[in-house]
């Protein structure tokens, strides 16, 4: 527990916070759910390490196929196990060491909602869970951000990469443009699928936009916490928030968006009349 803490202490990044430092083992299972709804670049690994922090639950992209290849590797599961026959598996090992506070957390973007959850297994997740809405209004400044983490292949703060860059591609005007609409369809597509899904499932999430998370963090916790009955260890949560710091910024990376805002701009109105 003491090296966990201090893992807190050090704000820990993606990687770490899938390491088997954050493995709670129990025998039962988690009884209660809290499903963060989000999309890239809305600042929500920095919720997941405040609530960590809390001891709630231990959030995590546990349904995105590089870090469930990880566990199950750990854990002697089936090599993929988002396979609809292997998730129930999968789902209840998470329940058992993956949950703090008897909370068994996730961070779910609509893409991987789409892939592995349209089933009964994922509408078992859902039932009576706590569900919030991370969502960043500026999706301009969400698309930047976007660029920026495709192009260099790290999604955190912490310079180790998660995924493979994007090389920047030359061309025309044309082709900028084209991948630029597929980034922002995106982020959109997210946001939008997961409203289309509290629509009909019913949900009335607690909704929380990147601003306010950054603004009042401690404020945000909390509303989470009462939403679900649970109390906070708010010494923890203020020494995580004290740890916390904007991302490093690549001003060479916002300097080349902001000039591929430009051409945008032109290709879009330039056959105007």
């Amino acid at each position: 527990m003491n090296e966990t803490r201090d893992l807190i202490s050090k704000r820990p990044d993606v990687i770490d916070l899938i390491g088997p430092e954050f493995d709670y083992p129990s025998p039962e299972a988690a009884r209660r759910t809290l499903i963060i709804c989000s999309a890239p670049r809305t600042g929500s690994y920095e919720l997941c390490r405040y609530l960590v922090a809390a001891g709630i639950g231990v959030p995590h992209e546990y349904f995105n196929p590089n870090f469930a290849r990880r566990l199950a590797a750990r854990w002697a599961l089936a090599p993929d196990p988002l396979l609809e026959v292997e998730l129930p598996r999968y789902i209840d090992v998470l329940r058992r060491r993956r949950a703090q506070g008897g909370v068994f957390a996730t961070k779910l973007q609509f893409s991987q909602f789409n892939r592995v959850l349209r089933n009964r297994h994922g509408a078992a997740l859902f039932d009576g869970a706590c569900v919030v809405h991370l969502f960043r209004p500026d999706v301009a400044t969400q698309y930047a951000s976007l660029r920026a983490s495709l192009e260099s292949g790290t999604w955190d703060f912490s310079p180790r990469q998660t995924r493979s860059p994007r090389v920047r591609e030359g061309g025309s005007s044309e082709k900028f443009f084209g991948q630029a609409l597929n980034d922002v369809n995106w982020l959109v597509s997210e946001d939008a699928g997961f409203r289309t899904l509290f629509v009909l499932l019913g949900i009335r999430p607690t909704f929380v936009t990147t601003e306010e998370l950054f603004r009042d963090s401690g404020g945000v916790v909390r509303r989470i916490a009462e939403a679900m009955g649970l109390s906070v260890n708010d010494d923890a949560l203020q020494r995580a928030i004290a740890c916390s710091a904007p991302y490093g910024r690549d001003r060479e990376r916002e300097r080349a968006v902001a000039g591929l805002a430009e051409r945008f701009r032109r290709r879009a109105f330039q056959r105007g009349n």
